[in-house]
Formats: structure tokens, sequence, C-alpha cells
């Protein structure tokens, strides 16, 4: 192409984070009722990104930057829960793939993929998109995928892109920088001014979701290889994956990926180097301490200062879990403890205090209701406070980098054991401290608050903790990884496997 021709670029994708052990499918309504938008297209796209901190805001930055033209088609994005159903991956999948066939040609294209996405059908939903992707634009148009930090990243996803840019961190604070990066991968290949080859390595190893926060030995050794690797001669760009390991898809597990300017022996060397290094610390990658809800409990009572913030592991909605458990409330319970602050989806006990009103005094079985893996119901009474419609905005930078978020009709209730509960009806991560401002909670004011997270919600709550305590909870996304039955992981594969090797 001519220095004068300004690329066009199509940008769409289908998001999710799918756990495969989750009582929730994700069907095609399910998108409808997303705390973080559900299926945007074209201008919406924009309306709903580009003032925001996440990957499709830094592709209209770039756009403005590089001087090419942003075709923003679709954005599918829902909360992590479980499988796509079938007809859910057809809608969505097949409505991208006629937006790129009708309105191209294109130059190049930007594929907006979590990396971690299970269909019915697909078990690599994302290598899916980008197989289809190809075989409508071609050879010799070029694709680049933005991931999560926590995909699982396949083969077929490699084989169908140019290259790959995955987070670098976790929390996941540069989703924007990661994006602008990718554009100008992007835009550098279309205008022949390199020549990008990859390669990916694969070592059998999973790391614990205890592990995984970037700011922390081990992760920050394993990222500082991964930056260090990125300076080599000839190499264009270095990734890796952390995985995610509640998709039990063949891929699941730790992922090192390099590209180089035409050399695909200096890629092979650099992800190989980054992979063997990775290996060398699986044993500190793969296990990490955490408190029972009783002890957590009994240690931030006895904190001389407050909040002190429970990370709720097995119920981490941003893995996929239910944002039910009742685990730390029903022993908050027990134990006699207040001042405690945790959020609930439970669309039966909103309705309930809805009808009932503000001001009134109501008595709730709460919580537990998705499944067995959560905890059984807890019988609270307590006074209804604000009603709301859920929505609120997070301007500053946050996990993931998303703005608006909807928690669907939402009610405050102050219960007599001295708990103020925040009742959802779509499930959110506790990623902002907006959502309890919207309803006029503050948690500074709080000697406990439970987020349902592991890291997600360390940006948002770190500013106001006294401490933070990992909470091994069961639920959907349980550390513990023995409690899963796995049938298409690969084997042998550590810690699973003890004696597996690499390479």
């Amino acid at each position: 192409m001519t220095a004068a021709h300004r690329p066009r670029i199509a940008a769409l994708g289908l998001h999710h984070e799918t756990n495969t052990f989750s009582s929730f499918p994700t069907t095609y309504a399910s998108f409808s009722t997303s705390s973080y938008g559900g299926v945007l297209r074209g201008e919406q796209i924009e309306r709903n990104q580009r003032s925001s901190h996440s990957t499709f805001a830094g592709y209209f930055q770039a756009a403005d930057d590089l001087d090419f033209e942003l075709v923003p088609l679709l954005f599918a994005v829902n909360d992590p829960c479980g499988t796509i159903e079938r007809h859910a991956f057809d809608e969505i999948v097949g409505e991208m793939m006629q937006l790129l066939e009708q309105r191209g040609p294109w130059d190049g294209v930007l594929l907006n993929q979590m990396g971690a996405a299970v269909s019915e059908e697909y078990p690599d939903v994302d290598g899916e998109v980008a197989s289809r992707t190809r075989a409508i634009v071609g050879p010799d148009v070029p694709v680049v995928m933005t991931l999560d930090l926590h995909a699982n990243i396949s083969r077929k996803m490699a084989e169908f892109t140019e290259a790959i840019v995955v987070y670098r961190t976790n929390p996941h604070m540069d989703a924007k920088e990661r994006a602008v990066e990718a554009c100008d991968i992007l835009v550098r290949t279309i205008r022949g001014e390199i020549h990008p080859v990859a390669a990916l390595e694969m070592p059998p190893m999973v790391i614990s979701i205890l592990r995984q926060d970037t700011r922390e030995e081990p992760m920050r050794g394993v990222i500082a290889d991964v930056e260090e690797a990125a300076t080599l001669p000839r190499i264009i760009h270095t990734s890796m994956a952390e995985g995610y390991p509640w998709a039990d898809v063949e891929e699941m597990g730790a992922a090192f990926y390099a590209v180089a300017d035409g050399d695909l022996a200096a890629a092979q060397a650099a992800a190989r180097w980054m992979a063997e290094r990775a290996w060398s610390r699986r044993a500190d990658l793969a296990t990490a301490p955490g408190l029972s809800p009783r002890a957590a409990l009994e240690h931030a009572r006895r904190a001389p200062k407050g909040p002190v913030v429970l990370l709720d592991v097995g119920d981490n909605v941003g893995a996929g879990s239910a944002g039910d458990s009742t685990f730390i409330l029903a022993e908050a319970q027990r134990l006699g403890v207040r001042s405690l602050l945790e959020t609930f989806r439970d669309p039966e006990a909103v309705a309930a205090c809805v009808a009932a009103g503000a001001g009134a005094t109501v008595t709730l079985t709460l919580g537990g209701k998705t499944d067995a893996l959560h905890g059984a119901p807890v019988t609270v009474t307590g006074t209804v406070g604000r009603i709301s419609d859920g929505r609120f905005e997070e301007p500053e930078p946050i996990h993931g980098g998303f703005r608006f978020f909807n928690n669907g009709p939402s009610v405050v209730l102050e219960t007599v054991d001295g708990h103020t509960l925040l009742l959802v009806t779509n499930r959110y991560l506790n990623t902002s401290r907006q959502q309890y401002y919207s309803v006029g909670v503050r948690p500074e004011e709080f000697k406990l608050v439970v987020a349902k997270g592991v890291v997600s919600p360390r940006p948002a709550y770190q500013p106001i903790a006294a401490e933070m305590l990992l909470v091994n909870t069961g639920g959907a996304a349980s550390a513990d990884l023995s409690t899963f039955k796995y049938r298409r992981r690969r084997r042998p594969l550590y810690p699973f496997e003890p004696d597996a090797a690499y390479p």
C-alpha cells in the first residue's frame, strides 16, 4: 500500500470468560443484563467505550494518534459465567462475521477477545473467531488479537492472527495501553514496515489464582522476564497468559508468546526462554496460603482499625461464580461480627424489598440459591434502605478499564446483625467503590468489607483498606482445583500431575 493511504481497520469481538463449572449458562438474552454493556454495535461502542480505560478506548486513541480509520462493528461483552449456548454463539459470531464481510474490504482487523470463551460446540471460541475472520478477509489482511491476561491461548488463535497482545497487569490496569500497542503492530504491518512471525510455548503448568497478582512475587518476576524478552534482537512483542483454570479445555494453563520481525527462530527462542524461566518457578506459582472464613473474620475483628477487606475467592464473580455465596455472612452471624459490608446477587430478595418499600422491615432468605457450591441460604432481618436502578459510572482506571455498569435493580438492606448488604439483580464483581457510593454507602466507614474476587477488587479497595485477606471459600471459582472434575485438560499438567515435565 502507499504511504498516503489511510488504513481502514475493522474492530470487533466477543469478550467472554467462560467458567465451564458455573451453573449460569450464557444465553443470548443474558447479554442484555450484563453489567458491562452487552452487545454494542457501531456508534454504541464509541459512546460506551471511548471515554473509558478499556481495550476499545485504546483502539480509538490509536486511531487518532496513528491516523487510521477505525470501524467498530460489534462488541459483545458479558459477565463471566457458564458455557455459551449454541444459539448465543451462532447469533453473535454470525452477526460479527456478516458485518465483517458486508462492510469490507479492510486493510486490517482488530479482534477484541477475552481469550477463555467456551461454547457448547466450540471449546476454543476465540480460535474459532480468529479462523472465521481469516476465512473472510483472506491471507493478506493482517489480523491482531488483544486478550485478557487470564486467556488460555490456543495454537488456533496463534495460527490465524499476525500477532496477539495480552494485558501484562493483574489487576488489569493496562488494557488501553496494550490496545494501543496492538494497533501500532497492526498499522506497521499494513504499511510493510514489519513482517511479524510468532511462536507460542505452552508449558504444562497451571498458575494458582492466589499467585496471579503481577505486582507481587512470583508473578512479578515472570512479567519482568516477558518485558526483558521484548528487548531481544528482532523481537517486536512478547506476551504471556496466566491462564483461566475454570475453563475445562485442552489449552488451559499458562502460555508464552513472542512476535519477531521476519525471524521465526528469534520468536521461538524468546517464547521458549520465557516459558522455561516460569517453569523453574512452577512450585511457587501453583500454591499460596489463604484463610478460612472463621479465621479471617476473627482476625478482622481483632484488627485495630478497618476496613479489613476479605477477598472471597470462591465467589469470585469475575471468574464466573454466582455472587450469592453465604459462607462468610453465615460465619459472621455465628461469631456476632458487626460492621460488615457485602454485595449479594439475589433478584428474589431485591423484588421483596422493592415491594415492601424503603423504611420497611423485612425478613429474607438470602443467597445460596444458585447451587450447592456457594453455601446454604441465610435468614436475615433488616430495614430496607435506598432503592436504586443499579446504574453507576467509574471514571477512574479500574480492573479491566470499563466505565459504565449496571447492577440492575438494587437495594441497601441494614440488618439487625449490624451488617449492610447491597442486594443486586445482575452479577458484578466488586471492582469499583462507586458501586456503593452510588447508593449512599461509604465502604471506608466499615470495619469489614467483603469483596467477591481475588485480584480484581484491589485497585478499588487497597487505597482504603487497613488489610486485605484472601479467604479460601468454596464455589465455582474455588482456588482448590482438586474440587473440579476436568474432562478436556491436558495430561500431565502441573500441579495436578507433579511429575509433569517440560520441555
